[in-house]
């Protein structure tokens, strides 16, 4: 009797044991992996705060990939950047990041990321591939373009009588500095009175959303911020420093708002509270955020009638987190991000971006996406991805208060910016 319960215990522990394995062998089959995304993805229909699309997006995956789980991470422009750089030197990265090229390929050149060999980029247009791509290979699958330009609230230029004065009936709605200027003059007139409404703002507080201000400036005289080949930096050429003069002057004359001490976020939310007839950054994914009033494109002004834009390329990239089962499993999940059936297309338009993909176009309504959707190509050269971009960026914003404080001439401050900006290149590579 004594042998028969010592057997039957010892079976019921040899069961348990391996029940326990089983459990073991089952938990370590799912590989978890870590997501961040800045609030990219605004524009769905059915789930409109950013965390709630991205654990939409999650859950569909996870439904379709059991053997992967997603951590979630939302991270905010304001301090996202200081929040990544930090996990990077803590060696505590997300797997998967959901960004744009200027941080990306800082970090691809400094051996942080994967490169995605298993993209087709035959099929992506050209200027978003070598924007992603860093010494030949692609570190960021591009998903989505857009420009960034001007806009305007044509409400409230429509109850000011000024509506005649934008290039709206225009071929591609291209003006000159003199009919701009015209404009914001004659806004200023009809403002007078209404101390909280300006023309427009231009900002200069930190390199947030500083492409504004630099395409402003590049535009004016029709100069760049660097040469062709994005080599060098060259705004400091002659069409520059009169681009800048004459934005001290308007700066002065209460043209331009008083932004020396505000930033890209005060110029977004003045926009789309009403309290700027126009702003100087705007795009298809800001436009998204307009609900209470018609708003308009508008092409930067450009003394040859013809404005050159900025623009956004945006998707994701993997952090090199060393771990080849972490890896495989964000490449599955970047590659449902972009071409699932469904959630491919959906994650695109919550964006408000552009296809990233050759030939696909038309996926908005209305007559501005479809216009602002033409100007890819007026892309200017694409500089974000320059050695040292991140270190010439406090450069910039820092001379143009200088310029506006009268501490320094724009010619004064373009040159040293230029010298100082190209020892970023140098001292990067």
């Amino acid at each position: 009797m004594k042998n028969k319960v010592v057997k039957g215990l010892l079976v019921t522990a040899i069961a348990a044991t391996a029940f326990a394995g089983c459990g073991a062998k089952k938990s370590s089959s799912v590989t978890e992996i870590t997501y961040w995304n800045f609030p990219n993805f605004a524009g769905d229909k059915e789930f409109k705060k950013n965390e709630d699309y991205d654990a939409a997006l999650i859950k569909a995956f996870e439904a379709k990939n059991p053997g992967i789980k997603v951590k979630y991470q939302k991270i905010e422009f304001s301090d996202g950047p200081a929040k990544i750089e930090a996990a990077i030197q803590s060696k505590t990265a997300p797997d998967v990041i959901y960004d744009a090229p200027g941080r990306v390929i800082t970090w691809a050149s400094k051996g942080h990321l994967v490169p995605l060999d298993h993209v087709d980029t035959s099929k992506l247009l050209e200027s978003a591939v070598k924007a992603s791509s860093y010494n030949g290979k692609l570190y960021m699958y591009p998903q989505g373009v857009a420009p960034f330009t001007m806009g305007v609230n044509k409400t409230l230029t429509d109850e000011l009588g000024i509506t005649n004065l934008l290039p709206l009936a225009k071929e591609g709605r291209n003006w000159t500095v003199e009919e701009y200027e015209k404009f914001l003059r004659a806004a200023k007139e009809k403002l007078a009175g209404k101390e909280d409404v300006s023309p427009t703002l231009f900002y200069t507080k930190s390199q947030a959303g500083d492409q504004g201000p630099r395409a402003f400036i590049s535009n004016l005289f029709n100069s760049w911020i660097t040469d062709k080949d994005v080599s060098k930096y060259t705004i400091n050429d002659e069409g520059g420093v009169k681009a800048l003069e004459w934005t001290k002057k308007a700066y002065d004359a209460g043209l331009l708002g008083k932004g020396i001490a505000l930033e890209a976020k005060d110029a977004v939310e003045g926009f789309k509270s009403g309290k700027l007839v126009s702003t100087i950054l705007f795009s298809p994914g800001l436009a998204k955020q307009v609900e209470k009033f018609e708003y308009k494109f508008l092409p930067f002004p450009n003394s040859s009638g013809k404005a050159t834009y900025e623009y956004l390329v945006a998707g994701p990239a993997i952090f090199d987190n060393k771990d080849a089962k972490k890896i495989e499993a964000a490449k599955k999940f970047i590659d449902f991000m972009i071409n699932d059936a469904d959630w491919g297309k959906r994650t695109l338009l919550a964006s408000g971006n552009f296809s990233a993909v050759k030939g696909v176009t038309g996926l908005y309504e209305g007559e501005e996406l479809k216009f602002a959707e033409t100007l890819s190509s007026q892309f200017g050269p694409y500089y974000n991805t320059i050695a040292g971009f991140s270190q010439m960026r406090p450069l910039w914003f820092n001379m143009v208060q200088g310029v506006l404080n009268g501490q320094q001439t724009a010619k004064e401050g373009l040159d040293s910016f230029v010298t100082n900006a190209n020892k970023t290149i140098a001292e990067a590579k």
